[in-house]
C-alpha cells in the first residue's frame, strides 16, 4: 500500500481567506443594499452577489440572466435601457438610474454604475458593475423636493410676512407679503438691519430675541411697531425662530410678521373707551383714580406734593336748558379744551362727571396749585360762543393738598367739599379744603348717613300749609310739607337735608311716604271738610324713579282718595330734562285724574312753551315776584303776565309766599285766585290744621 500525501495548508489557507472575504463583501453589500455583477463578454457567462439578487427579489439559486434583468425594467423607462446591451455601449462606463418591477410586484428605484474590462489590444472581455436600491432615497428626495415645493410656495403666495435672515439677523429673502406691509421692496429690504424701519421705541426688542435666542430657546414672540417710507406706523406680530441642521448647528432666522395693526387700532380705541370720556376725550374717572395712585406714590418717594382741583362750571344747566344739549355738550367741550391749556404739562385734567372737572398737580405746594387754578379760572371766564350766543362762564375751584394720609379717595372727597363751599360763596371762585370745609363736609356726611336711617325710625313728619280761595276767604287745599325731626338736632332745616336727599336718591322711598301720609290724612279731613285738596311736592329725581305713575296709582287705590282731589306739584326743572320722557310720564299721570301744577313758576327758561305741550292744571308763582308787589313795578307788572296767561289759557293760579297784607290786596285786584303764606297760616302740624279744618276757617280777604 502505497500513500500519496499532498500538503494543502496554503490552499485551505487562501480558501478560507476568500470566504471569509466573500463573506464580508456580502454583509458590506447587504448593508449598503449594493450587489454587484460580472459578464463575460467572451462565454456569455453572467454571474451576481447575493444582494444583487436580493435586490431584484429573486431567488438566489436561480441562475443569472441578462434577459431575466432586463424583462424587469418598468416599461415607462426601457426606452432608456434601448442600447445598452450593444457592445458599443458596453466598452463605457454607464451610470443609470431606473425602475424595476420586482416579481412580488414591488416598485424599486435602482441606480446602476458599469466598467469594461478590455484586453491589451482594445477586445472586450467583461463587464463589471453594482445595482444600488436606491428606493428610499429617491423617496427621500422626492418628499424633500415636494417640502421644498411647498416651503416655496408658501414661502412666496403667504397672506403674512415672511423673512429668512441670517445669524446676524441681516434679511436674506423676503417674501411680496413682507415687502407689501413694510411698503418697500425686496432690494430695499434684503441686506439691510432690521432696526432702520423698526419703530425707534421698539428697536430694544431687537435685543430682547438676541437675549432669548442666547439663553437656549430657538423662539420668540413679540408685538412691534415698524415705520413705513411716509412715516406711518404699522405693527407686527413678530415670530422668530431659529433653523438648525441635522447636527444641531444654527443655520438661519426665519421670520414672520402677521399685521396686526387693525386689532392694535381697536385695542387701543376700546382702551381710549375704557379710560376717557366720550365728549370732550379727557381721561375719565377710571384713569383719573390711576394717575392719582401713581401720583401718590411718585410724590412720597421724591418728598413732594400731589395737589388736586375740584371743578364745576356754574351754571352749566341754564346753558344746557336755554340753548339746548348740543350747546351744552359744546361748552363742556370747550371748558376741556381751556382747562388742558391752562395747566402744566404734566398735569392731568378730567372729566369727573356731568359739568365736573378734576385737575391732578404733581410736585406742587399750596401756592402753586392755586397758581394753576387762577389760570384756570381765568381762561373760563373769557367769553365764548356757544349755540351762536355770547355766553360768559364761570367755575366753582376747590383745591385740597395730599398729606402723608392722603388718598384718591380722600383728595377728591375734600377738592369736592372745597368746591362747594366756592359755590356757597357766590360761584366762580377758588376755595382752599381746610378744618372749616372738613367740619361741613363731614356734617353733610353724617346728616347723610343720619337721613337713611330716619324713615325707618319714623323721625320724618308732615306740617301743612292752608291754600286759600281769595274770593271767599276759604281753605280750599293744603300743600303737605316734610319735616324732619332729628333725635338730638331737634327739627332739621328742609334747606339742608332736601338738597342731600335728592343728591343720594333717598328723596324716592321718602318722596312715597310723603305721599302716602298726605293722602291719608286728606281721607280724615274729607270727613269734615268734602271739597279739600291735597298738594304733594315731586321732585325731578323722584319723576325719574321707575313706574311712578304705578306709585301714584297705588297710593290713590290704598287709601281711597278721588284723583281729581291730589295735585303733584312739579318744579320747572321737571319740564327742561329729557323732554320725550317726560311728555310720557306726566301723560299718564294725568290719565289717573290727578291735577298737575308747576311750582316756583316764572324762575325757569322755557315754562311758556311747556305750558302749552304739557297737561298742567296750574301755576305757583314763585314767592321771588310776590315780595316785590307794591314795592318793585316789574314784579307786579310780571304777576300780572302771569295771571292773565294762566286765564288765556285755562290755568288756576296760586301765589306763594304771601307775608303782607298789601300783597294780598294786590293780587286779589289783580284776579289772582289762590294764595298762600305766612300772612295767612304758617305750616303747622297735622293736629293743629286739624283745627282749622273742623272749624271751616275763613279769612277775610276782602
Amino acid at each position: 500500500m502505497s500513500v500519496i500525501a499532498h500538503d494543502i495548508t496554503e490552499r485551505r489557507a487562501a480558501q478560507l481567506a476568500l470566504e471569509t472575504s466573500q463573506h464580508r463583501l456580502a454583509v458590506a453589500q447587504r448593508t449598503a443594499h449594493l450587489g454587484s455583477f460580472e459578464l463575460d463578454v467572451v462565454t456569455g457567462e453572467l454571474t451576481w452577489s447575493e444582494e444583487y439578487s436580493r435586490i431584484l427579489g429573486l431567488d438566489p439559486a436561480l441562475a443569472p440572466s441578462v434577459d431575466l434583468v432586463f424583462s424587469m425594467v418598468h416599461p415607462d423607462d426601457a426606452a432608456m435601457l434601448t442600447g445598452v446591451r450593444t457592445e458599443a455601449n458596453q466598452r463605457t462606463s454607464l451610470d443609470l438610474d431606473f425602475r424595476i418591477i420586482r416579481a412580488d410586484s414591488q416598485v424599486r428605484c435602482v441606480r446602476v454604475q458599469t466598467a469594461p474590462e478590455l484586453a491589451e489590444d482594445g477586445t472586450l472581455l467583461k463587464v463589471v458593475g453594482t445595482m444600488m436600491d436606491n428606493t428610499d432615497r429617491v423617496e427621500a428626495d422626492r418628499v424633500q423636493r415636494a417640502a421644498e415645493s411647498r416651503f416655496e410656495i408658501g414661502f412666496e403666495q403667504a397672506a403674512i410676512g415672511a423673512a429668512i435672515a441670517d445669524l446676524h439677523g441681516v434679511p436674506t429673502r423676503v417674501n411680496p407679503a413682507l415687502c407689501s406691509f413694510l411698503g418697500r421692496s425686496a432690494e430695499l429690504l434684503v441686506g439691510r438691519r432690521w432696526t432702520e424701519f423698526t419703530h425707534p421705541d421698539d428697536v430694544s426688542l431687537g435685543q430682547a430675541v438676541s437675549t432669548r435666542l442666547a439663553a437656549g430657546h430657538d423662539t420668540h414672540r413679540d408685538e412691534r411697531r415698524y415705520l413705513l417710507p411716509d412715516g406711518a406706523i404699522v405693527w407686527a406680530l413678530c415670530s422668530v425662530t431659529l433653523v438648525r441642521d441635522e447636527m444641531g448647528e444654527p443655520q438661519y432666522f426665519f421670520t414672520q410678521l402677521q399685521d396686526i395693526t387693525g386689532r392694535k387700532v381697536v385695542e387701543e380705541e376700546l382702551v381710549q373707551q375704557a379710560l376717557h370720556d366720550s365728549l370732550t376725550g379727557l381721561p375719565n374717572r377710571a384713569l383719573l383714580t390711576d394717575r392719582l395712585i401713581h401720583g401718590l406714590a411718585g410724590s412720597r418717594r421724591r418728598g413732594t406734593q400731589v395737589g388736586v382741583i375740584f371743578l364745576d362750571v356754574d351754571h352749566f344747566k341754564v346753558v344746557n336748558d336755554s340753548l339746548g344739549h348740543t350747546s351744552g355738550d359744546d361748552l363742556l367741550r370747550l371748558a376741556a379744551e381751556r382747562i388742558a391749556g391752562a395747566i402744566r404739562p404734566g398735569d392731568t385734567v378730567a372729566r369727573f362727571g356731568g359739568d365736573e372737572f378734576v385737575v391732578v398737580c404733581d410736585d406742587v405746594n399750596l401756592i402753586e396749585t392755586e397758581q394753576i387754578a387762577e389760570r384756570i379760572l381765568e381762561v373760563l371766564n373769557r367769553p365764548c360762543l356757544i349755540g351762536g350766543q355770547d355766553v360768559n362762564v364761570t367755575a366753582s375751584l376747590g383745591i385740597a393738598i395730599a398729606d402723608e394720609a392722603a388718598t384718591p379717595e380722600s383728595l377728591l372727597r375734600d377738592s369736592d367739599a372745597a368746591m362747594y363751599r366756592a359755590k356757597e360763596r357766590g360761584r366762580g371762585r377758588i376755595e382752599v379744603f381746610d378744618e372749616a370745609v372738613r367740619s361741613k363736609a363731614a356734617q353733610r356726611l353724617a346728616t347723610e348717613s343720619a337721613l337713611r336711617r330716619a324713615l325707618e325710625r319714623e323721625e320724618f313728619t308732615l306740617h301743612y300749609q292752608p291754600i286759600v280761595d281769595l274770593s271767599t276767604g276759604a281753605m280750599v287745599g293744603t300743600e303737605a310739607l316734610l319735616r324732619w325731626r332729628h333725635p338730638d338736632r331737634g327739627l332739621v332745616s328742609p334747606a339742608e337735608f332736601i338738597p342731600i336727599a335728592e343728591d343720594t336718591g333717598l328723596i324716592v322711598p321718602i318722596g312715597a311716604w310723603v305721599l302716602e301720609t298726605a293722602c291719608r290724612q286728606l281721607v280724615e279731613w274729607q270727613r269734615t271738610a268734602h271739597a279739600l285738596t291735597m298738594s304733594v311736592n315731586v321732585s325731578v329725581r323722584q319723576m325719574l324713579a321707575p313706574e311712578v305713575a304705578r306709585l301714584v296709582e297705588d297710593v290713590l287705590q290704598r287709601t281711597g282718595v278721588s284723583p281729581k282731589d291730589l295735585c303733584l306739584e312739579l318744579t320747572e326743572s321737571v319740564f327742561m330734562e329729557d323732554v320725550e320722557y317726560f311728555e310720557r310720564t306726566l301723560a299718564s299721570l294725568k290719565r289717573l285724574g290727578v291735577r298737575l301744577a308747576i311750582d316756583d313758576f316764572g324762575t325757569g327758561y322755557s315754562s311758556l312753551s311747556y305750558l302749552k305741550r304739557f297737561p298742567v292744571d296750574a301755576v305757583k308763582v314763585d314767592r321771588s315776584f310776590i315780595d316785590g308787589l307794591g314795592t318793585e313795578p316789574n314784579d307786579s307788572a310780571l304777576v300780572a303776565a302771569i295771571v292773565a296767561m294762566a286765564a288765556a289759557l285755562g290755568l288756576e293760579v296760586t301765589a306763594e309766599g304771601v307775608e303782607t297784607e298789601q300783597q294780598l290786596s294786590i293780587l286779589k285786584g289783580l284776579q289772582c285766585e289762590r294764595a298762600q303764606g305766612f300772612y295767612l297760616a304758617r305750616p303747622m302740624p297735622a293736629a293743629d290744621m286739624a283745627r282749622f279744618v273742623a272749624g271751616s276757617h275763613h279769612w277775610m280777604v276782602g
